[in-house]
């Protein structure tokens, strides 16, 4: 009687802390393997992997500043067009970045690289009649080493959500280039040169 009245009080968790009583008696029933929780392990994403998604970041910060100053400040319509596909193009890749990075706990930094921010200092300050060639030639470069970064990535990369992550962008970072490209052979008017 005094057993059910403590194993009611206490439950079974209070039954197995209490010293000298029936649990112990019984613990040769339980199995220790029962008794352990069951606890999911979470593998730390590779150097590779983390690397990745805190460059890949802070690109893609850059780009949606670096788009919002170019739309802002050229009056070449084709240009703005371009402008706006590389801030919503970003803004998407960053969304989907951000998940993974949260699922694999990689912590991102909050801005862009020292190169990025002078870019945008640069970007802010450029005269009017040479934005757009200065905003093209950079962003060139930019996309260029853009495509490098995810091109090591689905090669070098050990998590699969980073490595498709990666994959995902190349034809996106791919498109912008060809676009930068084809700006780059227009005039300050949109026309062809």
């Amino acid at each position: 009687m005094l057993f059910r009245r403590i194993s009611a009080a206490l439950g079974v968790a209070g039954l197995l802390a209490l010293p000298g009583t029936a649990a112990q008696a019984s613990s040769a029933t339980v199995s220790e393997p029962d008794l352990a929780p069951a606890v999911a392990v979470q593998v730390a994403p590779s150097v590779q992997d983390s690397a990745y998604l805190k460059a890949a970041h802070q690109v893609n910060l850059a780009e949606i500043t670096l788009g919002r100053i170019a739309w802002s400040t050229t009056q070449n319509p084709e240009l703005k067009d371009l402008a706006a596909a590389l801030m919503r193009d970003h803004i998407r890749m960053d969304a989907d970045l951000y998940t993974t990075a949260r699922k694999l706990r990689v912590i991102l930094p909050t801005a862009p690289t020292p190169a990025q921010q002078a870019l945008v200092k640069s970007y802010e300050s450029a005269a009017a009649a040479t934005f757009d060639t200065y905003f093209i030639s950079t962003q060139l470069t930019a996309h260029r080493e853009a495509l490098k970064l995810t091109s090591t990535q689905t090669s070098a990369g050990s998590e699969s959500s980073v490595k498709a992550l990666a994959a995902e962008a190349q034809p996106i970072i791919a498109r912008h280039q060809d676009m930068l490209l084809a700006a780059s052979k227009t005039d300050a008017g949109g026309r062809q040169s």
